[in-house]
């Protein structure tokens, strides 16, 4: 099968997801185009072997000045050339604003069929909003098929949404043998304050520290600002504690401030947005996942399939993820003292912890790898070019 896959290509969970699923789609015989603005982020450092990249154009023109250039128009535009001149089967948008206005406009133009995936806030949040929620309605309501990551999307489409047509729910999955633990990494990092950030000060973290992480787009909901404040009442218990941050976003600057203004120079470190998050995983302890808002995070997929313990709230579809007691720690709410005492009562039990690293992975290679999820989109794939 031909499929055109639209996507966000930056940084992210639902850009990340359409570009492994388009390389083990590519795998199984199927052939890619990746139909985007630029090169998805996550296909800067692979062979592309198989898959195509199309990019769509973008025209600079005074009248766009102040409502900015029309992107949902242009990349219909690109769909239907990419259609045309590949032979396309099927069209597969992942976030439903704007591509499934984008792939709807497609097919009125040239037949090609569509499958939206919807992965978070394009259903809870953003799709909501009265600016978009009349046109996501009616575009995926009119889909040849319809996915979402999680139960709890689903139902959020249903109710909130107010989604009235068959959505299969297909999990977020991953690489089993690619996120896997290895033993003997080790982080080198740098202070968390910029008014004393030198590289010469550089330094490998002492094995005997313990190491936990947190990885995210920095957004007001993954609460990156709280989780800062969260590590002064957990090094307040346990001194040997690093917090690594990894990746960036709007709360960037404010992080930055409230780790000088805690005294956490020494303590908290930004390690940016990395290419070597697995690595980083199996130098760390545990992963943290103190969000508001959540679908399916990949993060705590990849997590747990290195065997890395994960303490994370019940935001979204986490539930149906990390099962609480079983395969990681989820807090019954969102204070932060009961984050933090959940921390520092892993941090003193040793083997709890190598126990819920164990379960994680064992969940995840029966119910989230990729020769388990990739062929449910097969079957949807194979069911929309036949409506």
């Amino acid at each position: 099968m031909k499929i055109g896959v639209n996507l966000y290509p930056s940084v992210g969970g639902s850009g990340y997801l359409a570009t492994r699923l388009g390389r083990h789609l590519v795998e199984r015989g199927h052939i890619i185009h990746f139909v985007t603005y630029q090169r998805p982020f996550s296909l800067m450092w692979e062979d592309t072997r198989g898959a195509y990249v199309d990019l769509v154009d973008t025209i600079d023109y005074p009248l766009f000045k102040d409502i900015c250039p029309p992107y949902s128009m242009a990349l219909a535009s690109k769909m239907v050339q990419v259609t045309h001149n590949s032979k396309l089967d099927l069209i597969h948008s992942h976030y439903a604003i704007p591509h499934a206005l984008s792939a709807y406009m497609a097919r009125e133009i040239v037949g090609i069929p569509y499958v939206i995936t919807m992965h978070g806030s394009d259903v809870h949040s953003l799709g909501l909003d009265p600016a978009y929620q009349p046109v996501v309605k009616h575009t995926v309501q009119q889909a040849n098929a319809v996915t979402t990551v999680a139960e709890y999307l689903r139902e959020s489409a249903y109710t909130e949404l107010g989604i009235e047509r068959e959505i299969h729910v297909i999990p977020n999955f991953i690489d089993i043998e690619k996120y896997k633990r290895e033993e003997g990494t080790r982080l080198v990092v740098e202070s968390g304050c910029v008014s004393v950030r030198k590289e010469e000060d550089a330094e490998a973290i002492n094995p005997d520290q313990r190491i936990l992480l947190h990885v995210s787009n920095f957004r007001a909901v993954k609460r990156v600002v709280e989780l800062v404040e969260i590590m002064k009442m957990v090094v307040d218990e346990n001194p040997d504690t690093r917090l690594v941050l990894v990746g960036d976003g709007p709360k960037r600057v404010e992080v930055e401030r409230k780790i000088e203004e805690l005294d956490l120079c020494q303590k908290v470190h930004l390690l940016g947005i990395r290419s070597n998050v697995h690595e980083i995983m199996c130098s760390s302890d545990m992963l943290l996942m103190n969000s508001l808002q959540e679908g399916m995070p990949l993060v705590i997929l990849e997590a747990m399939a290195s065997r890395l313990p994960v303490i994370t709230t019940p935001a979204g579809g986490i539930p149906e993820l990390v099962r609480p007691g079983k395969d990681g720690w989820v807090t019954e709410g969102y204070e932060k003292d009961e984050f933090a005492h959940a921390i520092v009562t892993l941090l003193d039990d040793d083997a709890r912890l190598k126990k819920l690293g164990r379960a994680g992975r064992k969940r995840v290679k029966e119910n989230f790898s990729a020769d388990i999820i990739v062929p449910k989109y097969e079957q949807v794939f194979e069911e929309a070019v036949q409506t």
